[in-house]
Parts: C-alpha cells; structure tokens; sequence
C-alpha cells in the first residue's frame, strides 16, 4: 500500500472524527433536517389556517422562503427538492400554501405557478391525493375523489383487500382520509376559498360535474396508472355505497375513530409519520375533540425544521437513532483515545435509552405487531420500530462494548432479536415494518398515482442485508445468544438476496438510490454471513459497480434510476455513493485495484479541512418517485469506507 495514500487516510479519518466532536450533541446525536418532499410543509400550513393557529410574519416569511426556493423554471413544483419537472399534485397544494401564507395571485411567481397549473389541466386532472387535499378545503368535491371506504375495516380480517393486508406506512394514512371522505369533511367557504376557486379553474365551480373527472390525471401526475381492475372496483364501491345501511356506516366511522386515537396514544400523539400526524389533528380539529387536538399541537411542530431563512416540513422529527447507529459503527476500529470514548459513550447511551420495551396492548386488534425490543427510525416515543434500524443499532452497540459504560443486556438483545425474526417473509428476506401478508396483488388497487409499490410492505434486499450483519455480530460478540433459528433465518435470508440479484450482478433498494445502495449492504452482508470474496454473486455485483466508476474516480448514480429500474448515470460523481460502491467493491477483494485506490483519492480529495463534505445531491430514496435527503450520509459513509479499506489494505 502506497505510504502516502496510508498518511491522507489517516488524516481523512481523523479529520471527520474532529467534525463529529465539534457537532456532538449532548444526548449523543448529530441532529439534521430530514428534507426532501415537497408535500409536506403545504400540508402543514394547511393545518395551521384550518385550526386558527396564529402565524407570525417571520414564520411566513420563513415558509414562503422555503417554498418559492425550490420552485422550478416553468412555474411549477417537484415531487421533491431536486426533481427536473413538476406534478399538479405539488403544484396546486404549493401554490395554495403560498396563498395561505399571504402571497398574492399578482405576485410574480405566485403567477407563474397558476399559469403552469392551467396549462396543465388544473385540479380537474391533478393526482387523487391532492384531489383529497383540495376536498378538505373545500376547494374541491368528494364526489370526485377516489373512495377510500372505512367500511373496509369491518371486514373479516382474512379479507384479501382487509386494511390490516396493507403496508402500515399507507395504512396509517388510509385510515383518517377514510374518515374525511366518510364524513365529507371541509372547512368553511370563506373570502380566501372562495378566491382560490376562481383562481384554479377557468370554468365557475358551482357548474363542475366533478364526479366526472375522478379518473382523469395529466401526464405529470399520471406516474403509476390506475389499472383497470382498480377503475372497476371504484364503479361498484360507488353503487353499493348508497346501499350500505346508515348505521352499518356509523359502526365503521366509530372503529375507523378508534384505530385513530390508537396511533394517537401509542405514538404519543406524534404518529407514524408527518402526513397521518397532520390528517389525525385535523379529524380532532373537525370532530371537536379539545383535549386531542391539544396534544396534537404539542408535537405536529416536532415536523418542522428552522433556520435563519427558512422553515421546512420533515419526512419524520428526526433522524436520530438511523443516524447513530451508523455514526456509533465508524468508532469500531478505532483506538480507545478519551475523546472517543467520551463521544462513543453518549451515543451508546442514546440508542440503549431509545430501545422500545413497553409492548404495544392489543396489537393484533389495531393491525400491528409486537414492537418490543426494536428501535425506531427517531425518537423511542414514536413507537413505530423497523427492522434495518433495530439491526444496525445491535451491531453498534455490540461493536463498541470495549468502550465500556452500560450495555446491552442479553434480556434487552434477545428481546430485540426476537423482534427482527418476526419481520422475516416467506422468502426469505425482510420487510421493514410490518409482516409481509398481503398479496403482491394489492398493488392493483394503488390509486395514489404518484407513488410505486406502496401497498404492501415486502422483503427489501438493503434491510436483509442489515439483518445479517447484525446476526454475524451478535454471533461474533454474544455466541451464547446465536441461536438455530437465527442460523436457519440467515441461510434462508442468504438464498433469498441470491435469488434477488438482477442478471446483470446488481441489487435494487428502495430506500436509497438504489442499485449502489442495495449492492453495499447485500455485498457486507454476504460476506460478514460467510461468502468468500470469490463467490459468484460477489464478483458479479462487483463487475457492475466497475461498468459505472466515472472518469474522476467516483460514483454517481441518478435519481432517475429508481424508477427507470435501471443504473442511470448521474452528471458528476456523489460521495456516499462512492463510499457505498468502495465498500462493496473491498467486499469483492478489490482493495488492492489502482481503480479503487483512484475513488478513495477521490473521495478524500472532496473532504473539506474542517471534516465534513460539500452539500450532495440527494441520495435518499421513497417509493422510487421521491427523493429525501440523509444529509448525515456524506459523514459516516465515507468514514467507513476509509476505515474499511485502511483496515483490509494492512491485511493484504
């Protein structure tokens, strides 16, 4: 190994352990926005105007700021930050946000927006989630709106199209739209309503046939086409619906409302999500429910994120216990210097302070799972545990018990091992956060039209590939707990990501992008499962990540790959996905290639004086159409790879 190359990794790794020192916090996190969509913070002024919260003119200012930022070119707005072309969907509840906020339709880019919006169609032929938007502020009619049926859940739960069958992270979003569609919720038709109506449409409102525009979407919006199984099955929901007895309706109103304080109390009010925690307040606001829209107001703005110029909307309140996990991992290899210590043992103390152990009552009834012993992908209050997050922080912990302090107990490890057997499908592989129960068939009757394969939450090769890394180390530091049925999952999880792996050697993930995110973590967790290096599967993903190096050394995988389902070179290189191609290419036994040696010089040659990385594209990734920042990516992931590479170059 060239000692020169040795000396600017060192430095590099050393470099980013000052930066995580300086920006440490207390509790042991290093806190960032969890950015990206551009749905979400409209949503939130909606809430805001809704509920008559007051909004001061800095927070307005603020808002708007943020907003008119990532307008595009034409006028119009993105699924997310970094998207090349707008959707009505975002458009319209963007430029109405805007509206809300006290901008005016003659301001210039307000203006432009409206433009852009008639020239496509307008609401008539926006997505069927900003339809049920446009619904609740009276803006548009429920007649035009996809059905979302609460009667559903008074179905027997072995129904094939029963809600608990669905994936809990559109579950959880189904069930308080279904209650606004039932009740045909709406905020009064005042000045600014009644302004908007003329300023969206270019016919008067009051003659709109709206039920006839329930199945037209534009070409922007139109990203998953309803399928014609699903158009017929909206034709019978709406005949039979005037035959459903009134207090059959009643009963499953009451339940639908009951599911709902559920997610209430067992996430202490701050849900699984913003979208669900912004529809939950809002069913309070309308049924009139004091106290629970109280409780609500104390944790929607844990969403939010502010700096000195703007305020954005978050895809949760947090990254924190994602982050640590993997922040705590890059402390393995080091040597035991106090500073160190000192930062390891916080964020020791935050993941094991943040494991969940109050089991959730009555989970079958409420359509979820046994949670105890997971971590979240946030805080412990909120209560929605995922199986990759609970994986990662096991293999943190347990790598950094030298350090000393408290420990993972073998009582709170089994239990949390307990928890992560239980997400493993039939395949073989992972599921995130539910069980994988419902047919692939489901999809059929996706009607978000702007979102790819939400309906159930199948086995995913990135979160696989997590649970076998943490199985291999609970092994390696707790063989006493390594039991046979952890063997048989790995082996069964092990021919699973085999039978994944495309014809062309690569993995596809779906919460990164997507074909350099999924070979990393499928290549570490084959290897720490016991492939050798030579192996087929191994050498073959390692062949595709060097077909895509770039000329300077890197990786740049565009976000248009996750849903052209195909690697999609992007304009210049990114430095988490460098670091994810070079781990997986150490994994192939490549460190010694002059071609990696070229991507950690690279990647080095990026690393600023004070630690960090410059600002990268966006490399998070959701339901292959929205792109979310993981801005703590360019920190950990290359730090691991150094260290990675520095440790098997000395072993070579």
């Amino acid at each position: 190994m060239n000692e020169s190359l040795i000396s600017k990794i060192n430095k590099g790794i050393a470099k980013s352990f000052q930066w995580m020192r300086e920006n440490q916090t207390e509790e042991g996190t290093w806190p960032v926005p969890y950015d990206g969509p551009m749905f979400l913070l409209p949503l939130y002024i909606f809430a805001l105007r809704i509920c008559k919260k007051p909004i001061s003119s800095t927070t307005q200012r603020k808002m708007s700021n943020y907003i008119l930022r990532h307008q595009l070119r034409d006028g119009s707005y993105g699924m997310h930050q970094e998207s090349k072309s707008g959707t009505l969907f975002t458009s319209i509840i963007n430029y109405i946000a805007l509206r809300f906020l006290g901008l005016e339709p003659t301001d210039a880019e307000v203006k432009y927006t409206l433009q852009w919006i008639h020239q496509k169609g307008g609401p008539l032929q926006a997505a069927s989630w900003c339809k049920f938007i446009l619904s609740f502020l009276n803006l548009y009619s429920y007649k035009g709106v996809a059905p979302v049926p609460p009667e559903l859940y008074m179905l027997p739960s072995w129904f094939p199209f029963h809600p608990r069958k669905i994936s809990g992270y559109v579950r959880i979003i189904y069930l308080p739209m279904s209650y606004f569609y039932r009740e045909k919720l709406a905020i009064e038709a005042d000045s600014l309503i009644l302004a908007l109506r003329e300023e969206l449409y270019q016919t008067p409102y009051e003659s709109i046939h709206f039920a006839k525009y329930r199945g037209n979407f534009a070409i922007e919006d139109d990203i998953v086409p309803v399928t014609k199984i699903y158009k017929i099955s909206v034709w019978w929901i709406k005949r039979i619906d005037p035959l459903i007895p009134r207090h059959f309706k009643k009963r499953a109103l009451a339940l639908v409302y009951n599911h709902i304080r559920y997610e209430d109390e067992h996430s202490n009010y701050i849900r699984q999500a913003p979208v669900n925690a912004v529809y939950n307040t809002l069913i309070h606001h309308f049924r009139g429910d004091t106290v629970e829209l109280e409780k609500s107001w104390e944790k929607l703005p844990l969403y939010l994120w502010e700096s000195e110029e703007e305020i954005l909307m978050q895809g949760f309140t947090n990254t924190f216990t994602w982050d640590c996990d993997f922040f705590l991992q890059t402390l393995m290899e080091t040597p035991n210097a106090e500073d160190l210590k000192r930062m390891a043992l916080k964020t020791r103390k935050f993941l094991l302070k943040n494991q969940v152990h109050k089991e959730l009552p009555s989970a079958f009834k409420y359509h979820r799972l046994p949670r105890q012993g997971g971590w979240t992908f946030s805080y412990l209050d909120n209560g929605w545990v995922v199986s990759d997050c609970t994986a990662e922080a096991i293999k943190g912990l347990l790598e950094t018990e030298s350090y000393g302090g408290e420990i993972l107990t073998d009582a709170n490890l089994e239990m949390a091992i307990q928890f992560v057997l239980l997400l493993q499908g039939k395949d073989g592989g992972w599921t995130s956060v539910d069980k994988a129960i419902g047919s692939p068939k489901l999809e059929w009757f996706n009607a978000a039209n702007v979102f790819v394969d939400i309906m159930i939450d199948h086995s995913y090769v990135e979160c696989t590939g997590s649970i076998l890394q943490c199985f291999a180390t609970v092994k390696k530091y707790r063989p006493h707990l390594y039991t046979p049925q952890m063997e048989e999952a790995s082996e069964n999880a092990i021919k699973y990501l085999l039978n994944s792996q495309n014809a062309d050697g690569s993995w596809e993930a779906l919460w990164g992008l997507c074909f350099t995110y999924g070979i990393c973590f499928v290549t570490e967790g084959l290897r720490m499962a016991g492939l050798k290096e030579d192996h087929v599967a191994i050498q073959n993903a390692c062949a595709f990540l060097w077909d895509f190096q770039k000329e300077d050394g890197g990786w740049g995988e565009a976000q248009e790959s996750a849903l052209a389902r195909r690697y999609i070179q992007a304009e210049n290189s990114v430095v988490e996905q460098t670091a994810w191609a070079i781990i997986a290419l150490i994994n192939g036994g490549f460190q010694s290639d002059e071609r990696l040696k070229k991507a950690i010089n690279w990647l080095l040659h990026q690393q600023g004086e004070n630690g960090d990385w410059p600002v990268q594209p966006m490399s998070g990734l959701f339901y292959k159409t929205v792109m979310i920042h993981y801005r703590n990516y360019k920190r950990y992931f290359p730090l691991l790879a150094l260290q990675k590479y520095r440790k098997n170059s000395f072993d070579s």
